[in-house]
């Protein structure tokens, strides 16, 4: 989904509540007697009472937005921790600031005097009235940002592996070196395949593993497994697939491989037997 897409679809969400919660109050208004008119107030007057609100929450969204989207964006790794934790602070400070306009804008729209017990009251109520619908569309701008952020870094890096097998410029008898075909923005990077440390398995994709960096790709690593066999890559567990080229220690025992970057990968029952069998066929 593209960034226009995704801003009508918030838009449109954000529309509803503001017209769902205006509908409510006029019913509210016209079958119970809350306040003394409240019958005759109408639907325009609460429509717009409403939408200023959510104005509010927009603006107040501003630094969760900015700061959630370079969390996001930074690289094409989980985000840690910390920037969760970063991001959950700025999203709070903005809910209780939101509360807190909103709750100042009601007391001046009344005429009423300002005073530090009646800014706790008016403070409490919208905290109750408007405080969980603010924050679950808090948490909604913010999962869209993260969705948007992640496809965005897979669109910039997208990874396209060609057929090795029947590419005629990589047969036995051609001095070509495999590549790995990487697509960035509008330019098109070629990484040798010897590079590949290991790849990844990453829920609807896979993560290329070089030793600088790793690169999305949309394509099952089973796929991988049969199109990458030729070229000394196996499946040592379920979830990862290794260039025996990094191979730089195998502990059965504790069943963990590690390669020549330090980095240390499971390994399964199943994968145990096929390296055992490919080490044991290329020792000496």
């Amino acid at each position: 989904m593209n960034f226009r897409k995704t801003t009508l679809y918030f838009t449109a969400f954000v529309l509803f509540i503001i017209l769902f919660d205006a509908f409510q109050q006029q019913y509210y208004l016209t079958t119970y007697d809350i306040v003394d008119g409240g019958d005759r107030i109408p639907f325009s007057e609460l429509f717009m009472i409403h939408s200023i609100r959510w104005v509010v929450w927009g603006i107040c969204s501003i630094p969760l937005a900015i700061i959630a989207w370079k969390k996001f964006s930074v690289s094409d790794s989980d985000v840690s921790t910390s920037n969760w934790f970063q991001i959950s602070a700025t999203g709070f400070f903005s809910w209780m600031i939101s509360i807190l306009v909103v709750s100042m804008i009601s007391i001046l729209r009344y005429a009423d005097v300002i005073t530090v017990s009646n800014i706790l009251e008016t403070t409490e109520f919208f905290v109750f009235q408007k405080g969980i619908t603010f924050l679950f569309a808090y948490c909604v701008l913010v999962l869209t940002l993260y969705s948007n952020a992640k496809n965005i870094v897979i669109d910039a890096q997208w990874v396209e592996i060609k057929d090795l097998k029947s590419n005629p410029a990589l047969n036995s008898d051609s001095t070509a070196e495999p590549q790995v075909s990487i697509k960035i923005g509008n330019k098109l990077k070629l990484i040798p395949l010897a590079e590949v440390t290991w790849i990844e398995s990453d829920d609807y994709c896979v993560k290329i593993h070089t030793e600088q960096k790793a690169y999305s790709l949309r394509k099952s690593l089973k796929s991988l497994e049969e199109q990458l066999a030729p070229y000394n890559f196996i499946r040592v567990h379920r979830g990862a697939l290794l260039n025996l080229g990094y191979l730089d220690q195998v502990d059965f025992e504790s069943s963990m491989v590690k390669l020549q970057d330090s980095s240390e990968l499971p390994l399964s029952k199943s994968g145990a037997q096929i390296l055992r069998k490919v080490l044991k066929a290329s020792s000496i």
